[in-house]
């Protein structure tokens, strides 16, 4: 993993010339959405100090222009964000992620399969609607890592999501045949109405030695000597250290060796900042963080130990 000032050096001397076209466009667009506003506002004078019974038959003109002006507006803004947003995520961002990471694989349009969340148990298996974006998969050392920006449906959209932020998934380095899962202490009672109902009838609840683990988590699984094996003294510390860094309440389980986590964020990542200039490194960083918060877990977690023989 390159470090920030590693990103720093690299954005000032090669992802400004990717970034520059971007610049340009960005402020030739935001020029004309002032210009739009500046009119509509000159246009409502008038309405604002209630100057009607001179404009008389005017007003309805007035008011069509401001709307009008409003309107042309909004577009501009929405074709600004789809093409800032186009051009960033194929040339930028990737660009960053080959200077970054030696083995990845990035597809900004793809979302997390409905079989994979299923396969998470994590999800209810009613899941009706699966959404996301930015799906990106690395092979870091001996583990290999994907996540992805998913927002997930029961029912109808318009009751809400029941997940909303990054899906991770990861190969373990323990072998295992049974299925444990890790869910936040707080968040039992509400989970409950939305994963797999059989988590609640079948799975045993396990309670471990580690009493600061057992205030932040619940855990179930099928097998308790194996979820004790999965759960050694040092990866629940290294577990609880992972969510106070990303400071959300995580949900992790253990299924065909693999490990698959789900990390709340209800803000959109890897986008382009539409108001702020491009070759501000603030704007890069952002996606720094993110990249390295979400690949970091194969580190924290000690996922590269390989100490154990999974033939």
């Amino acid at each position: 993993m390159k470090s920030e000032a590693e990103v720093k050096e690299f954005f000032a001397n090669e992802l400004h010339c990717e970034l520059l076209p971007l610049e340009i466009y960005r402020k030739r667009k935001v020029k004309k959405i002032r210009i739009y506003l500046y009119v509509a506002l000159i246009l409502a004078i008038p309405l604002v100090f209630g100057i009607i019974q001179q404009l008389g038959v005017f007003i309805g003109f007035v008011i069509f222009g401001i709307l009008l002006t409003l309107g042309y507006a909004y577009e501009t803004l929405g074709k600004m964000q789809d093409e800032l947003q186009e051009k960033f995520k194929s040339t930028a961002l990737p660009r960053l992620l080959e200077f970054m990471f030696h083995q990845f694989n990035y597809l900004p349009n793809q979302r997390i399969a409905r079989s994979t969340l299923v396969e998470s148990q994590l999800i209810s298996d009613e899941i009706t609607v699966v959404e996301g974006e930015d799906y990106m998969r690395f092979k870091l050392g001996e583990t290999g890592i994907m996540f992805c920006e998913t927002i997930v449906f029961r029912r109808n959209k318009s009751d809400g999501p029941i997940f909303h932020g990054v899906f991770l998934a990861a190969s373990f380095n323990k072998h295992f045949k049974s299925v444990t899962i890790i869910l936040p202490k707080s968040k039992v009672s509400f989970l409950s109405k939305i994963i797999k109902y059989k988590i609640f009838d079948t799975f045993k609840i396990i309670k471990l030695e580690d009493t600061e683990f057992n205030k932040e988590f619940t855990v179930y699984s099928t097998d308790q000597v194996e979820s004790r094996y999965i759960l050694s003294t040092s990866f629940m510390n290294r577990l609880l250290a992972y969510k106070q860094k990303v400071k959300r309440k995580i949900s992790v389980s253990f299924v065909h060796d693999k490990m698959f986590c789900t990390i709340p964020n209800y803000i959109n990542l890897f986008e382009p900042a539409l108001f702020e200039s491009f070759y501000d490194f603030s704007f890069i960083q952002k996606s720094y963080d993110a990249l390295k918060q979400y690949t970091d877990i194969v580190e924290d977690l000690n996922l590269n130990l390989r100490i154990w023989n999974k033939d």
